[in-house]
């Protein structure tokens, strides 16, 4: 896990630029269109999301995995890009006559639907797995930035508030223009125009299931939400929580970065040296909590600025829900490092069992919460959907290994607890707090022995190797 600094710095570059472009995007798209049709924009992104893994079937994790662990010789990309371009087709067609016949009676939310289903094509032309495999992250930044900033000059130029079905329009065309960027710049030794051998496709299929119905399970949590509060409230409430979601994807991008660097590397680790394995799980856990638990601190204690200064008055309303949510980083942090640990552990089976179970109990933890009739009850729900997620995952982790963070987690969040309390109570501006309040944290878990300087050495030789 050497380098950590470099390649960390093109994912955020990469990541950071797209997440940027997006959230730019989001809040032109917010004050723009208004809450109600930001309401149905959320609602269409979750229904594309559901049907984007039907293309996918957990193919580019697959993909990924094979591309990191193949001799450069021997990796041929063609063979799962070609794979999900005939996937995305055949989603395309299904989806599209499904969704027309379910919503016949909602011709606007309809035809929103159909048009981001679209977009599904141009994303099956997105080799970014190929990149993240052989960990050129350069150019995966190149075709974000290229995707990212068409996607909002197009916004910007061709949306108002009259224009709603404008936008997945300029969603698929960003994605084919940042798909061509990363073709163009592919240099295997294998076309990718080549046809590959079909007979792959079926053990490909086969043993992508596992880590795509699990990673699809596993965002039921981001995904279910909008669903569930559109059908029991209105496109107004999906609209407010729209906007405290978009500040927690923006947060997790920390996470996905995290991510993005151990699923090659600790598979590299676990096939070449399983000994150093857990304690550099230990290390990666004590600090990916602690950056959770900051994120938690920064989000909830200037929820309210944070609303107003980006949205306006009119999302005020969001504040609430942006506080509860926030509670889900730590726990998703964490999370992520079981679910990408069994992931290089080989251990496919296993994670799609425990997102099998953790899946069911968060849909029906949120559904009996909706029956409330309190949004704020459903959005409390999410982040109790998560935790089951968290205990489901590890209860499957540690049967391959042990990390004992228990210690660490009570004090962490005791800490945490306090903190926010005293943030609520004591200080007059929340931007103030939300400064002071995630180093506090940083400093007591050190003085209390819980963050060792062995973990800040870990960091920096990280960092700087």
């Amino acid at each position: 896990m050497r380098n950590l600094a470099a390649k960390g710095l093109w994912i955020f570059l990469g990541d950071g630029g797209a997440k940027l472009f997006g959230f730019l995007a989001s809040i032109y798209l917010a004050r723009t269109l208004g809450v109600e049709q930001y309401g149905l924009i959320t609602i269409a992104i979750s229904v594309l999301s559901i049907v984007s893994w039907f293309s996918d079937l957990g193919i580019k994790t697959l993909a990924t995995r094979s591309m990191a662990a193949s001799d450069p010789g021997q990796r041929d990309p063609s063979r799962f890009l070609w794979l999900k371009i005939t996937l995305s087709c055949l989603v395309i067609a299904g989806s599209a006559s499904l969704t027309w016949l379910l919503l016949h009676g909602q011709p606007e939310l309809r035809n929103l639907i159909l048009l981001f289903i679209l977009s599904l094509l141009p994303q099956a032309l997105n080799i970014d797995w190929y990149y993240k495999g052989i960990q050129k992250f350069e150019r995966i930044t190149l075709a974000h930035w290229v995707q990212g900033s068409i996607y909002l000059l197009g916004l910007l130029l061709l949306v108002s508030a009259r224009d709603l079905l404008t936008v997945p329009m300029i969603y698929s065309f960003s994605l084919l223009a940042g798909a061509f960027t990363m073709i163009l710049s592919y240099r295997g030794k294998t076309p990718l125009s080549r046809w590959p051998d079909t007979r792959h496709w079926l053990s490909d299929i086969t043993s992508s299931f596992y880590l795509g119905a699990g990673h699809f399970l596993a965002q039921s949590v981001i995904l279910l939400p909008p669903l569930i509060i559109g059908s029991f409230f209105s496109e107004l409430q999906v609209g407010f929580y729209g906007v405290a979601l978009k500040l927690i994807l923006a947060a997790m991008l920390v996470d996905h970065i995290i991510n993005t660097l151990m699923l090659p590397n600790l598979t590299k680790l676990w096939n070449e040296n399983r000994r150093e394995v857990q304690p550099q799980l230990m290390i990666i856990s004590r600090w990916v909590l602690l950056i959770g638990a900051a994120g938690t601190l920064i989000l909830s204690l200037s929820a309210g600025q944070l609303i107003h200064g980006l949205f306006g008055d009119e999302y005020s309303r969001a504040a609430p829900m942006l506080i509860m949510l926030s509670l889900l980083l730590p726990v998703t942090f964490l999370n992520s490092v079981y679910t990408f640990g069994l992931i290089s552990f080989g251990r496919d089976r296993s994670f799609l069992v425990s997102t099998c179970c953790g899946a069911a109990g968060a849909a029906f933890v949120m559904i009996a919460a909706s029956l409330s009739g309190e949004v704020r009850v459903v959005v409390a729900s999410v982040v109790i959907s998560e935790i089951w997620m968290t205990i489901c995952m590890f209860y499957q982790f540690k049967r391959v290994m042990d990390l004992p963070l228990g210690r660490y987690t009570l004090a962490l969040v005791l800490i945490l607890a306090l903190l926010l309390a005293a943030g609520y109570w004591l200080v007059p501006s929340g931007f103030i707090a939300a400064i002071i309040a995630p180093l506090l944290l940083a400093g007591f878990l050190y003085i209390f022995g819980l963050l060792q300087t062995a973990d800040l050495t870990w960091m920096k030789r990280r960092m700087t190797l």
